[in-house]
């Protein structure tokens, strides 16, 4: 018999399903993960969730495993192999299947492409369209797969969030710098409703007797608008359960109406590991959710494999770079990502990182690709790289102050005059960007004249109105107005300005002018070795940016 501590517990049974469907001999237990972000040894770890598995298969026969995307990216051990490692852990593992998440296109195309050929599980991609003359990347990727436990089918689908171009790097869905994919993102949502309702019908007509949907669109309808699960649902008949990720939501069970008023069952499991999820078709053909936080036993052959990777890590990442008597924050004291909203001390020693390593009149870089804090002590290569964990290469480019201008008021069109309410962040944008030889001054009280197209791309603006104002430049030690009409060297990562990282698409016709080949964690890396002791000024934000 299993044993397990359970987290949270659900019974929710959808009535009415088992009187038109058929119901297994056996019931079928299917464990899902999501947003692991690389956090095999965290929380429930890989071992323990091995050991459910198998402790389960030894009692049942239907018995899968999958997850709901974002698993390659988030981590020393996803960003030093490029996900090499997370997939072969997840091959030992035994995953059934998966989806993609928006953190899977982190390393490009090219290399998720060698990834999938990797995978020995299963990868579902149902919302992908491709309109290139190149090499579709998922050209072998099913849209969906249908799964007969004892003549009883249970079709799953794998959905991606249309966010994705935006959220990851839109340079790579793009061949001649034309959008060559896309997830279905037209019509306000109803373009990836209608797809996924083509495929249900498909799938019914084909016998599936249960429709589960593996979705990476989150349950966040501020952040994720039209393209949330919640939302996909209500336009949507024919799918019975929604594993969902994307929004780090723990969510044991909620119901929620489909277009013809029948309950649909929603469950999501957090991030790194915080839960493990099992959905259970019962033989009455009753559906409920089950989240765990821990298992009494671990797999021991995971445990070993997670112990050699992260004895090869160690060498690298224990090597101590510098140090700092005071923390280098991304977050305030409750846990708000304040790099997204405001200046924070770790992002203006980033940016002069940036400036100075690479030698330009200014630097900028977003707020999205600052992830951790570095405490008070001695900060090694791991402590760097978790800072920016995506391998964006540092270059330097040659830009005009009218481009600096609009991209100042492109990142800062989500900036509110607070920053968090009742413990939740406020006005929070990736995009927004934290500078060095910059000073500005953000006014909220202007609405934000931005305006983007369908895909969330910058493309202009709708009045003369600005809220950005005040634009210094540090020229010679002293600041002085930026003059829109000159140029100046820039220092930022690829990603932000010719991959359009974010949406921000201001620097487009900006000209690369050095490309060191050095990538963002070995720029703060070559910046702490020259001055390995962190400067006291960096105690506390320098007020290069001012929000009222």
């Amino acid at each position: 018999m299993k044993k397990y501590l359970v987290l949270f517990v659900t019974f929710l049974l959808l009535i009415g399903l088992s009187g038109c469907q058929k119901k297994p001999k056996d019931d079928i237990y299917i464990f899902f993960t999501s947003d692991v972000h690389c956090g095999v040894d965290e929380n429930v770890t890989f071992p323990a969730l091995k050991a459910l598995v198998d402790d389960t298969k030894a009692e049942h026969e239907n018995v899968l495993l999958v997850d709901c995307g974002d698993y390659i990216q988030g981590g020393n051990i996803g960003a030093l192999s490029r996900g090499e490692m997370i997939v072969e852990l997840m091959n030992d593992m035994g995953y059934d299947l998966a989806t993609y998440g928006n953190h899977e296109f982190d390393y490009g195309m090219e290399r998720l492409s060698e990834l999938t050929k990797m995978m020995k599980f299963q990868t579902i991609a149902s919302n992908v369209k491709y309109s290139g003359n190149k090499e579709n990347i998922f050209k072998d990727v099913p849209e969906y797969v249908i799964k007969d436990f004892d003549g009883v089918k249970v079709a799953f689908l794998g959905l991606l969030t249309p966010n994705t171009i935006v959220s990851s790097t839109p340079k790579f869905f793009m061949e001649d710098n034309k959008f060559v994919y896309d997830f279905y993102s037209g019509n306000d949502g109803m373009e990836m409703a209608n797809k996924v309702q083509s495929i249900v019908d498909e799938v019914r007509k084909q016998g599936a007797d249960y429709v589960v949907a593996i979705s990476h669109l989150g349950t966040n309808t501020e952040k994720e608008g039209v393209y949330n699960s919640i939302s996909l649902i209500s336009h949507t008949s024919g799918i019975d359960v929604v594993l969902d990720g994307h929004s780090h939501a723990m969510i044991v069970g909620d119901v929620y109406p489909n277009k013809d008023g029948k309950d649909v069952l929603l469950s999501s499991v957090g991030t790194k590991l915080e839960a493990v999820g099992e959905l259970i078709i019962s033989k009455e053909g009753e559906i409920s959710t089950v989240h765990f936080n821990e298992y009494s036993r671990s797999d021991e052959t995971i445990q070993k494999s997670i112990d050699n990777v992260k004895d090869e890590l160690d060498v690298i990442l224990s090597e101590v770079i510098g140090e700092t008597a005071f923390d280098l924050t991304v977050t305030d004291e409750e846990g708000i990502r304040m790099v997204r909203t405001r200046e924070t001390n770790l992002g203006d020693f980033v940016a002069d990182a940036f400036r100075e390593v690479l030698g330009t009149d200014v630097a900028v870089i977003n707020g999205g690709a600052v992830r951790k804090t570095v405490k008070e002590g001695k900060i090694t290569f791991g402590d760097l790289l978790n800072i920016t964990p995506f391998f964006n290469k540092g270059c330097v480019y040659k830009v005009t102050g009218q481009m600096i201008l609009d991209a100042l008021e492109y990142c800062s069109k989500e900036t509110e005059a607070i920053y968090k309410l009742d413990g939740k962040a406020v006005g929070e944008f990736g995009a927004f960007l934290q500078v060095s030889g910059l000073k500005y001054t953000i006014n909220t009280s202007i609405p934000s004249a931005v305006t983007v197209d369908e895909k969330g791309m910058f493309n202009g603006f709708s009045s003369d109105a600005r809220r950005v104002s005040d634009v210094m430049v540090l020229e010679n030690g002293e600041y002085v107005p930026i003059d829109p009409e000159k140029e100046y060297t820039l220092g930022s990562a690829d990603y932000l300005v010719e991959n359009a990282g974010d949406g921000n698409t201001a620097f487009k016709n900006s000209e690369k002018i050095d490309d060191p080949g050095i990538y963002d964690s070995n720029v703060t890396e070559m910046f702490l070795k020259k001055n390995p002791q962190v400067a006291d000024h960096y105690k506390v934000p320098e007020g290069r940016i001012t929000v009222k």
